[in-house]
């Protein structure tokens, strides 16, 4: 049994070299960085600089605001803002007074007490989104392996091995040749004789005596539904815990806008610690730098938020007007049973 394992084990490798799509997670992590660079906007930025780099240089949790120094590289200039982090021992509440900062072709160390150099920080416990995204381009990227995986898992052809056996050096030379020269759109059967050489048999039936080793599921195909129903639910998650509002014809009729507001507290105050940060870094750049530099949630992400509002306004009129007629109702009522027990 471990010897099969074995052989199973290096077909799968090749398996996977051969028809899972290539680069699928650097698809997604391209997509997700692009989403996470533009929760923000800056405005009144130098034009070395624009609102995207800015935040896909703070979302890695430390960054640094600053002029690059003359002769130091060939190919930037002028204001910048790069990737930094703490040189030395931490105080009380996590910083140090010296930072390093990289840039395409340098390094370069500052002194935050002497320098001249403003840090923002991505949120107040320098934490680094990257980590975070790269797990949900990972899960998404595998769900799409998979959904792929159930397709040739429901093509691939089956295999049947006659009662004599046959050992795992000879299947694992089966299965190899039943990969190559395997048509995905040919519905031949792939038969192993008694003297384990493979023949093909077009369309013919098994025999009833012949032990089955299938390499496929023709049913496999019908779990495609919940491989897609998980990529939307990993998808929610990550708009969810941004507070990215994500338009889903899966709310239920129960769920009020209200309700399904009340539970993206987490993200409110997630985001709005990441707002705080920035700001009070646009503030130092202007004092420092005598620029007039502003940071906002961007403008897509306040229109969305405008509109479930409004939303949440209509909805509490809406439940105000039809408490007040319950309430007129139960009044009534109560005044004509008074009146009949009086008389």
């Amino acid at each position: 049994m471990r010897r099969c394992d074995k052989v199973l084990a290096e077909y799968r490798e090749k398996f996977d070299r051969r028809c899972l799509p290539y680069g699928r997670k650097s698809i997604y992590s391209d997509i997700i960085q692009c989403m996470g660079a533009e929760q923000f906007t800056w405005k009144g930025l130098p034009e070395t600089i624009n609102s995207h780099w800015f935040e896909r240089a703070t979302i890695g949790g430390l960054a640094a605001f600053y002029v690059v120094p003359d002769g130091i590289s060939s190919a930037c200039k002028g204001y910048t803002v790069t990737p930094a982090e703490f040189v030395g021992v931490p105080n009380q509440i996590g910083e140090t007074n010296k930072i390093i900062t990289t840039g395409s072709d340098y390094a370069i160390e500052f002194n935050l007490t002497t320098d001249k150099v403003v840090i923002i920080k991505n949120n107040d416990y320098y934490y680094n989104e990257y980590n975070n995204l790269s797990w949900f381009a990972d899960m998404l990227a595998k769900t799409d392996i998979s959904e792929k995986a159930l397709i040739i898992w429901s093509k691939i052809h089956p295999i049947a091995k006659a009662p004599c056996g046959i050992d795992a050096e000879k299947l694992k030379s089966v299965i190899e040749t039943i990969l190559r020269d395997t048509d995905f759109e040919d519905d031949t059967y792939n038969i192993i004789s008694d003297g384990t050489r493979l023949v093909t048999q077009g369309g013919s039936p098994l025999s009833k005596d012949d032990a089955v080793l299938n390499l496929c599921d023709v049913n496999a195909v019908e779990k495609m539904h919940f491989l897609s129903e998980f990529h939307d639910e990993l998808k929610k998650r990550l708009c969810n815990l941004y507070g990215i509002p994500m338009r889903s014809n899966a709310k239920s009729s129960q769920s009020l806008e209200l309700e399904l507001r009340d539970m993206d507290v987490f993200s409110q105050i997630m985001n709005t610690n990441r707002l705080k940060t920035r700001q009070e870094a646009a503030k130092k750049i202007n004092t420092m730098f005598g620029l007039n530099v502003s940071v906002d949630y961007s403008e897509i992400l306040k229109k969305e938020n405008r509109i479930i509002d409004s939303s949440i306004k209509k909805e509490e009129i809406e439940t105000e007007v039809k408490t007040d007629a319950e309430n007129s109702t139960t009044d009534t009522s109560d005044s004509g049973n008074a009146e009949l027990h009086t008389a």
